[in-house]
């Protein structure tokens, strides 16, 4: 494989996670289950932040899960689907 192509690949896969999953979360909470019992989404980012640091499995398979997806993807995409010629 790759390994510059991957990398940013997988990089980008963290900041999504990192960064607009948990809004994703959160808003999705929101709408399903109602106001977040601690705060608004500022105060589910800071949960979510403190959570990994006390390594919370919660928090980092949200933060680790599209990391996992994208290295599948990747591993199927290059020994899977082998390109001409290979």
């Amino acid at each position: 494989m790759r390994m510059p192509r991957n990398a940013a690949w997988l990089a980008a896969a963290l900041v999504f996670s990192a960064t607009a999953l948990p809004l994703l979360v959160y808003y999705t909470g929101l709408h399903t289950l109602g106001p977040y019992a601690r705060g608004g989404a500022l105060q589910f980012f800071l949960d979510y932040y403190a959570d990994l640091g006390r390594l919370r499995p919660g928090a980092w398979t949200l933060l680790l899960g599209p990391v996992g997806l994208v290295l599948l993807w990747r591993v199927l995409v290059e020994y899977a689907w082998p390109r001409a010629g290979h």
